[in-house]
Formats: structure tokens, sequence, C-alpha cells
């Protein structure tokens, strides 16, 4: 399924540094498979004046050996973050090659170190270049390959939003995503989603609403104010991993103390057989807590009594301990959406 097509899209978001292959995997399994994800974005793949070799291609996307899609069947689009056309058009070119089924780029990010290497948002300011980029891109890939381009409103406010969108289009993107924010914002309030609807009246391929949506009055709020029917969530799913589900009406068991927990211990012991160390699989699991914190009032007081703990074993205990008020959360949870 892809954007514009008949009835509601939801994408789960890139965030460098979190959503790794592993997060992927276990996010698109939930609900026995029934996720209500139709599409993953990768975590970028940097891409400097030469061409990124197929190994870092497939350490970053291990999906590609796959056909592009993880094991619950979810296609992955590889997402490339780049200023150079012609290293961007030869590593998307591999990357089809490798089974890429759908390739992102990314002129959105707002870190300094990205910026400050013409790369992500920093292309905000010149929509000409990001047409260039999207052009060479979608010239290297057979035309069935769909081209997508995430962008923000701007870089300091969203007075160059329709140019940024008609560039993109121009460039031949089958669809755009627009975060609601500039660059300047970074991840601060508020988003305008209002101004993702300009995005989508200015051009004629499908426009993906990206930015705080985390329930489903966010979502008829967004669908509203943007026109949009295509979605992307990211930070909210850290918190509330059913978000999907529950998006779309599903019927199912919300998910509880214990079963957070559970999906934590998983996420950990996921990521050892994938031959993370110990150290590194316990930040991964801190890293969750503390995004998923502002959305679930037992994940901040887990951060809390877990974020100055220095081994693994000591983590997977706290999870696996009884929980205050388990009974009753259990009970709650029995609740349908």
């Amino acid at each position: 399924m892809t954007p514009g097509g008949p009835g509601l899209f939801l994408a789960l978001a890139p965030m460098d540094g979190v959503t790794d292959w592993v997060w992927r995997e276990l996010m698109t399994e939930m609900g026995g498979g029934r996720s209500g994800i139709d599409l993953c974005v990768s975590e970028f793949v940097r891409v400097s004046r030469d061409a990124v070799p197929a190994h870092v291609l497939s350490r970053e996307c291990p999906e590609l050996a796959a056909g592009g899609r993880t094991r619950a069947g979810v296609p992955v689009a590889l997402q490339l973050l780049g200023s150079a056309p012609a290293a961007m058009a030869e590593t998307a070119r591999l990357a089809v090659e490798l089974g890429a089924k759908v390739i992102d780029l990314n002129f959105g990010c707002p870190a300094k170190c990205v910026n400050g290497h013409d790369g992500g948002a920093a292309l905000l300011r010149e929509p000409s270049r990001i047409a260039t980029v999207v052009a060479a891109v979608r010239s290297a890939v057979p035309a069935l390959v769909p081209v997508s381009a995430k962008v923000r409103l701007g870089w300091d406010s969203d007075a160059s939003l329709e140019d940024i969108a008609r560039a993109a289009e121009a460039g031949g993107a089958s669809w755009l995503t627009v975060h609601a924010r500039t660059r300047v914002q970074l991840y601060r309030p508020p988003v305008d989603w209002l101004a993702i609807g300009r995005a989508r009246a200015s051009v004629a391929i499908p426009v993906v609403a990206n930015g705080d949506i985390t329930s489903l009055d966010d979502l008829r709020a967004c669908a509203e104010q943007s026109g949009c029917t295509a979605f992307m969530i990211g930070r909210a799913a850290m918190g509330i991993p059913d978000l999907f589900r529950r998006l779309r009406g599903w019927r199912g068991r919300a998910l509880d103390r214990v079963g957070m927990r559970a999906l934590l211990r998983d996420y950990a012991a996921r990521l050892l057989v994938a031959r993370a160390d110990e150290r590194a699989a316990l930040g991964r699991v801190k890293q969750w807590l503390r995004l998923g914190a502002p959305f679930d009032t037992d994940m901040a007081e887990l951060f809390a009594r877990t974020k100055q703990l220095a081994r693994l074993h000591d983590m997977l205990a706290v999870l696996a301990a009884p929980c205050a008020g388990a009974a009753s959360s259990a009970t709650a949870a029995d609740a349908r959406w």
C-alpha cells in the first residue's frame, strides 16, 4: 500500500539512532503481524561525495536481503541523506539491486552536524537543489520503484513551503512527507498541520502528514487541517507501540504495564541475538524508556529508576519484577478501544 490509495495510510517514521531494524521488526510483529503499519522508513544512510557501498547498505537495512520487507511482510523504505546528486543516484541504484522496494530522500533532518555538511534540512534553503537530487535518484532507479521525499515546513519559516513541495514534485517524487515544523524549531511545539495543507494543495502527488500525532483525536484534527489521508508517526510509537492498531479502530486489548515490560525484555533479547553487546542493548532499552516517558507514566517511572543502571542484567531484573498496580492495570487493559 502506498500514499494516495484508498483507505488510511500509516507509516512508521525514521528516527536516527532509534528505529533500527530490530525495533522495526518488533513493531511490525505487533498484533501477531497485524500491526497497522503500512510502511517503515529506515534510519538515514549518509551519502557524501561517493556512493555508499553495498555492505554498508545491507548493515543499515538488513531487510534488503528479504526483498525490502520486515519479517512480518511490511515494506521498508531505505532512506538516503545527502546533497551530491550523482552519489545519491548511484547509492539508490545499488540499493534497489540489493532489494529496496522504496527509496526515501531526507531533506528534513535538523541536526547541526548534518546541516553543517550540506545535508538534510540544509537543502530547504534552496528548493531547486531538492529538485535536482530527486531527479537524479528518480532517473537512476526503475520506474516501478517509488522515490519519496521528506521535508520540513522550511528552514526558519514556512514562506517557501510551496516552493519546496513543488521542487520535490518537479524532480519526480512519488509522494512527499511533510514534518509540520521548521528546521529552527527542531522538535519544539507547536506543529502546524494547516501548513501541510498548503503543501498538499500546491502539488498533485500524495502528501503524508507528520508531527505530533499521538491519538485518534490528533489524527482526526490533522486530517481536517491538512486534508491528508496518509500519516507518519514516530515518537508516539515509543510510548504507545500499539498506536497504529488503535488508529485503525481494530479491536484489541491495550498494551498494559506487564505487556510493555515484556516487550522491552523481548527487544533486549533480540538485540543480543543480533550481536549487540550488553552495553549497547542496555542503552537502547533506556532510550526507548526515555522517549516513551512523555506518553506513559509507567515508562517515565521506569526510566527514572533505571537510567543510572550500568548492567543489562539489572535492567532486565527490574523489567521482570512484579509491578505495583499490575492487577488494576491488567483489568483496565481488558477494555477494548
